[in-house]
């Protein structure tokens, strides 16, 4: 047989295969309440950079709860409970606004947590080197043009009052084997990890990776057995968790080839469409959510409708289907005379058992932030604004409406 016939073959075959496999179950998230403000950018407010700038997450402390969802000067909302919090003026972490990339540590936002006993908490951060804002390091001045993006790890030793990089060096968690200079011209890197689920001795997480030389767009799945080691998070390939990532600068960094080796493989193709800002699982069902925002601005009518999405999978590999959650348009795609838009929606559940929150019941709470724009401009005028939901499955929750 030709060739071209031979693989034609197999793309039909790995088609079918596809069609006759069985579909994840699938969950329906509902809103069933009334709007609340979590944080009030005028209210709350203790500094330029206080202002929700990322999905909420929460973790419970031998003082209550702390719930991050925050700039690069990283506070915390603290209090008894999720249902009563209050600013924490104190900046927890912020990254050194190094300028030299290989630091990794410029501007960091903590992104995911994790404590056992309340009293150690790690944390994912987000961290930018943005090139732009450090002399010689970006030809065109622009934020994007220069945006290098990895993760690294910080731990915190008392209940998340105060933390520090997890490691001596860079703590790095998950970077391009490819440097900033190199991937100059749009962002690149693995962006904004989600919160932190336990599954079958283990750890994993997601984040978004771009689609950049070797690494291919799409949501990237993580796992590790020793969560103080930074270095001992693992890819995704496709077949295992293999992939061990590399610090473009050291000395020993990989070239050539070796480079498609060190860059994961998106899971959830063609269900998980957008980035996956928030993971939890349903205890009841025991699957896992994932949350998303998504979905074209115009025409109105054009399916999918822009706003929040969630996804089921009951291993972390296949997922379902995204199912539709509520409208909302993306801050990036706002334009004057639209309703206020939306970005980084999270569950958590506030009677959850779990210290990391990384469990929710049926009645958990949708959390976003909400822009402020009574101007038409998208500035640090924003809310944290949570919402009641109703998780059943897709069957119960159609009858119901």
């Amino acid at each position: 047989m030709h060739v071209r016939a031979l693989a034609l073959a197999a793309l039909l075959a790995a088609g079918a295969a596809r069609a006759a496999a069985p579909q994840p179950p699938v969950l329906s998230v509902t809103p069933d309440g009334e709007e609340a403000v979590v944080f009030s950018r005028t209210r709350d407010v203790c500094g330029r950079f206080d202002t929700p700038d990322a999905p909420a997450r929460a973790v419970r402390t031998g003082s209550g709860v702390a719930l991050f969802a925050t700039h690069f000067d990283n506070r915390a909302l603290r209090g008894p409970s999720l249902r009563a919090l209050r600013p924490d003026c104190v900046i927890t972490f912020a990254g050194a606004e190094n300028p030299d990339p290989a630091a990794f540590s410029d501007r960091s936002w903590i992104a995911a947590l994790w404590t056992h006993d309340g009293r150690v908490v790690h944390a994912l951060v987000h961290n930018e080197h943005q090139g732009h804002r450090h002399p010689g390091q970006c030809p065109t001045r622009r934020y994007r043009d220069c945006w290098f993006n990895a993760l690294t790890a910080a731990v915190s030793d008392d209940g998340g009052f105060s933390f520090r990089a997890a490691t001596p060096g860079p703590a790095l968690v998950a970077a391009l084997p490819y440097t900033a200079a190199e991937m100059q011209g749009r962002p690149a890197g693995y962006y904004n990890p989600t919160g932190i689920v336990a599954h079958e001795n283990a750890l994993y997480f997601m984040a978004f990776a771009s689609g950049r030389e070797a690494q291919r767009h799409g949501n990237c799945l993580y796992r590790t057995e020793m969560i103080s080691d930074p270095s001992a998070w693992r890819g995704f390939d496709g077949a295992a968790f293999s992939v061990r990532f590399a610090n473009p600068y050291a000395p020993d960094a990989p070239r050539g080839e070796e480079r498609a080796r060190r860059v994961c493989a998106p899971v959830g193709a063609g269900r998980l469409q957008w980035p996956v800002t928030a993971l939890v699982r349903h205890a009841p069902s025991g699957l896992f959510v994932a949350v998303m925002q998504g979905g074209p601005h115009r025409p109105a009518h054009a399916a999918p409708r822009p706003g929040v999405y969630v996804a089921t999978s009951p291993d972390l590999l296949a997922w379902s289907a995204p199912e539709f959650v509520m409208a909302g348009i993306g801050h990036g795609r706002f334009r004057c005379g639209d309703p206020a838009p939306i970005a980084y929606p999270s569950l958590l559940d506030p009677d959850s058992d779990d210290p990391s929150f990384a469990t929710v019941g049926d009645r958990p709470w949708l959390l976003f932030t909400r822009f402020n724009v009574p101007d038409c401009r998208i500035t640090g005028n924003r809310d944290l604004v949570r919402i009641p939901v109703a998780i059943a499955p897709r069957g119960d929750a159609a009858g119901r409406r």
